[in-house]
């Protein structure tokens, strides 16, 4: 592809994630902040079995691991 090739497959590209963007009500689709992340006692069990500490004790520490 030459320059032109470049230029056009970039000017596709950019109309595509424009369309993808937008909803049918014609507003731009934003992008989300934090996921649901569920009640405590299930954040606790995702936490310990990634062998991180529980949230009892990460909330009751004085300090951030540095």
């Amino acid at each position: 592809m030459g320059k032109r090739g470049d230029r056009e497959a970039k000017l596709l590209a950019a109309a595509m994630a424009a369309v993808l963007l937008v909803t049918k009500e014609g507003e731009a689709v934003g992008p989300t902040g934090q996921r649901k992340s569920g009640d405590p006692w299930s954040r606790d069990h995702r936490r310990v079995l990634i062998g991180r500490r529980n949230l009892f004790r990460a909330r009751t520490r004085r300090s951030t691991p540095r």
